[in-house]
């Protein structure tokens, strides 16, 4: 994955708890939840038991007003336009089809 790419997130993104309103808007309600590869950058607290998965920050910008700002899905209330807030997981996401 690299920056450009589109994006939304895995399964197991919305299977984790935080996000268990943005698994019944895209599973039950089918709303469209498509982001774009911001930034990418190397986790700054490595250590000898952190895996390939969280060795690297993924920063999306979601085209919907109301995307999930991190993986732990907070507001995006305060957040000012262009601003970063939060990180996401290789694994929280999957390329758009």
């Amino acid at each position: 994955m690299k920056v450009g790419d589109l994006v939304t997130l895995s399964t197991y993104a919305l299977c984790s708890e935080p996000m268990f309103r943005w698994k019944d808007k895209i599973w039950r309600h089918k709303k469209p939840l498509v982001g774009l590869v911001v930034k990418i950058e190397d986790n700054p607290n490595i250590r000898s038991w952190t895996s390939k998965n969280e060795s690297t920050y993924y920063y999306i910008n979601w085209m919907q007003k109301d995307g999930p700002a991190s993986r732990w899905n907070q507001t995006t209330f305060g957040r000012a336009i262009g601003q970063l807030q939060g990180y996401f997981l290789r694994k929280d996401l999957k390329f758009v089809k």
